[in-house]
């Protein structure tokens, strides 16, 4: 078990749904609660920044620290560390192991809905007394680090003796820890999905809300227009000299909410008129339908993402109103002639072009 801060090198970060292990206010009771029953020091390591929290820090082995106090000691102790740490994983339970210098150790994967949050380490111990010829054996291998055998001498000699049978105890402790800590986590998630799904709820019915607000305003805008013109356009002279603004209103509207869930029959509403005449007004005047312009705003918008972010393609598919990615992609296709992540990596080479021009 490292003393290090340096990491194991084993990068999974921590899903954004997740609580990173560091920053559950638990640890500190649990890790001081093993230690003042067993008198074990306990590593915490966090997946991402691949850093050891060693509890209590004014504890640690001194035996490891001459070993990492040379670059080859510590690159080793890792190893034994990470090599441990996989085979915990592929077991899915604890690991004891005895590490490139002779220390028996402890190792517990956290896995949360199929996700790492971290491994708790202990031990850096003896199970029995160490024989000279034991001693002989493990200053043969660290040799090649250069530290002095006095040195080793030393400092194995203030290594802990913790019997096997001791050991076991421990284990069953530090598990029932890591069942305390899951438990934990899986509270605050639960906690964090229902935050979050209200969030959502409320998000969408801001949207609405601002949807039937602008319709309203478009109502509005459309009476006000009428009694400008002092015309009735359902049916007077007036009507034809009506129907442009009618329709360059219901444009502008939807350039506003090309994101919104768009229905004809609702602008149609807003501006008087059935959904059927509203339909035949529209294509009368832009020239297309109304689908077809929506689908163009849409498009547009899509195009400037595309351009202008490295957001996901199926990401911006919804940005942009749509709720299928692949009738998305068949209207890009159909306006533009490419599919969206060719259009995006033209534009990525042309940036790239320019910027060796430059």
């Amino acid at each position: 078990m490292s003393n290090s801060k340096e990491g194991l090198g084993v990068k999974n970060p921590v899903s954004s749904t997740m609580f990173p292990l560091k920053d559950l206010t638990v640890l500190d009771e649990v890790r001081k609660v093993f230690h003042e029953t067993t008198g074990l020091a306990v590593s915490f390591h966090y997946p991402g920044d691949g850093v050891y929290d060693f509890y209590p820090q004014n504890e640690k082995n001194r035996y490891c620290q001459a070993i990492q106090s040379t670059p080859d000691g510590l690159a080793r102790c890792l190893k034994s560390d990470c090599d441990a740490l996989l085979e915990a994983k592929n077991y899915g339970e604890y690991r004891i192991y005895t590490c490139h210098a002779g220390l028996v150790n402890v190792v517990i994967p956290l896995r949360f809905k199929g996700r790492d949050l971290g491994a708790i380490f202990t031990g850096q111990i003896f199970t029995r007394e160490q024989t000279k010829e034991d001693i002989q054996a493990i200053f043969k291998n660290l040799k090649p680090l250069g530290i002095e055998q006095d040195t080793i001498v030393r400092e194995i000699a203030g290594v802990k003796i913790f019997a096997q049978d001791k050991l076991l105890l421990a284990i069953r402790l530090i598990n029932f820890m890591a069942n305390y800590i899951l438990l934990v986590e899986d509270e605050m998630y639960l906690q964090s999905e229902v935050y979050r799904k209200e969030q959502d709820i409320l998000r969408i019915e801001n949207e609405r809300m601002k949807l039937k607000n602008d319709l309203q305003q478009l109502s509005i805008l459309v009476l006000r227009d009428k009694v400008d013109s002092r015309s009735d356009f359902q049916g007077n002279p007036g009507q034809n000299q009506q129907k442009p603004a009618i329709v360059s209103r219901a444009q502008e509207f939807i350039r506003k909410n090309y994101n919104q869930p768009l229905a004809l029959s609702d602008v149609a509403q807003a501006v008087y008129l059935s959904p059927n005449y509203f339909s035949t007004i529209f294509k009368e005047v832009a020239g297309i339908n109304f689908s077809v312009y929506l689908n163009s705003v849409r498009v547009e918008e899509g195009k400037k993402l595309l351009r202008e972010t490295t957001l996901p393609v199926k990401q911006i598919v919804h940005m942009v109103g749509f709720e299928d990615y692949n009738y998305f992609n068949r209207v890009f296709r159909k306006s533009v002639a490419i599919p969206p992540a060719s259009y995006r990596e033209r534009f990525s080479h042309q940036d790239r072009t320019q910027n060796i021009v430059e």
